[in-house]
């Protein structure tokens, strides 16, 4: 009894390392086609398409693919600028940031380094956080205070002495000074820095006001309830909408439902902004409303994807709304669900992905690759194509 006890043991550990070897193999292979769809993508006639593909080639080590991003940070249409930087930015190899570093030195392009602020902003990196506080040095508000939105967020060496700095400085503008105390909320300032905070939601006019809106949500007392209330009456529409989903956060059910209708009924941008804002909402929250709107809707292509992309930072599961976006006939929908998949570093949905390779959509093609090379890149052998 005890042989065939081994026998079994030895016969199931064989069949799990032929498994794994199998699984190793499928992957290098599908890590070889994702990279021959970037190359595809490097020969396109559309330069979007060759950025794209550059992207996911530099995170194999490609000069000529990161040549091109590089050469294109100067480039007039600001659409195409912006889209280097972007790409740049993705990239996970050293080299991407070292090179916005260095042009970010040398150019004296003014709308280069809001691009860039307003980049991180959106999409925040812990290894940019010094670059940014460099940044604040400039005279331009707009690069200012996006940086100090990304800078808010982020970690940061002697964090409070160095946004109070910037907080208490009575000679800088109200909004710099405003993102300022948002970013004192996650140091040992928090309190004081509140109270500062429910002052500018009074008077501080409205880009300040809306810098508040957002910080006071991270507390829950009286006072910052009153305050947002306040600002559901602002004049400025930003400053509802912020101040609206700060109180969904505190769980004010009519906030949650007036955010909801906002994304399924509202005009113009105003549903996409409702959409992006379900990452500051508490995880659970945010799984329950996006469950119930994939449930109940049919979301619009910039509504999708922003409510899709706001799921970059929200520690939930993001299987529904995974699966429901890999599924959607919306090329844009699928493309950016690809992106969250490479973005969290989701493996799991590995298989999901990879028919997406052949899909007839160029876009989709592309994020893919991304994806794929964002998840098992180091399973890349290069020379090995066969």
């Amino acid at each position: 009894m005890l042989r065939i006890r081994s026998a079994r043991l030895l016969i199931s550990l064989l069949l799990l390392g032929l498994c794994a070897t199998a699984q190793a193999a499928d992957e290098k292979r599908l890590v070889r086609d994702a990279v021959e769809v970037a190359r595809a993508l490097r020969q396109s006639d559309n330069l979007y398409d060759q950025f794209a593909g550059a992207g996911i080639l530099v995170e194999i080590g490609d000069k000529d693919s990161l040549q091109l991003l590089v050469d294109n940070l100067a480039h007039p249409d600001w659409s195409l600028m912006r889209s280097a930087i972007d790409t740049l930015l993705n990239v996970q190899h050293p080299a991407g940031l070292d090179v916005i570093y260095r042009y970010a030195a040398a150019t004296e392009d003014g709308m280069f380094m809001k691009f860039l602020a307003e980049s991180c902003a959106i999409r925040p990196r812990e290894d940019m956080a010094e670059f940014l506080v460099e940044s604040l040095e400039l005279d331009d508000v707009w690069v200012r205070k996006h940086a100090l939105q990304a800078l808010a967020v982020t970690p940061l060496n002697n964090k409070e002495r160095r946004m109070r700095a910037i907080a208490e400085d009575e000679q800088l503008d109200p909004t710099s000074r405003a993102y300022a105390y948002y970013a004192l909320m996650d140091t040992a300032a928090r309190d004081e820095s509140l109270s500062k905070l429910i002052e500018i939601s009074d008077n501080w006019g409205a880009e300040a006001q809306e810098a508040a809106a957002v910080a006071l949500g991270l507390v829950d007392n009286a006072a910052t309830r009153a305050a947002l209330e306040d600002l559901r009456d602002a004049s400025t529409y930003k400053v509802q909408v912020a101040a609206m989903v700060s109180e969904a956060g505190f769980g004010v059910k009519e906030a949650m439902q007036a955010m909801a209708d906002i994304i399924i009924n509202g005009k113009g941008l105003d549903p996409s902004v409702a959409a992006a804002s379900v990452r500051r909402l508490p995880p659970p929250m945010a799984a329950r409303l996006t469950e119930s709107l994939l449930a109940c809707c049919e979301l619009s292509s910039d509504v999708g994807t922003r409510l899709i992309e706001a799921w970059a930072r929200i520690d939930a599961d993001a299987a529904p709304l995974v699966e429901w976006g890999i599924a959607h006939d919306n090329p844009d929908i699928r493309m950016q669900t690809i992106w969250l998949v490479g973005q969290r570093g989701e493996r799991r949905f590995l298989d999901a992905i990879a028919p997406m390779l052949e899909d007839a959509d160029s876009g989709v093609r592309s994020m893919a690759a991304w994806s794929i090379v964002r998840l098992i890149g180091d399973k890349y052998e290069p020379g090995v194509e066969a």
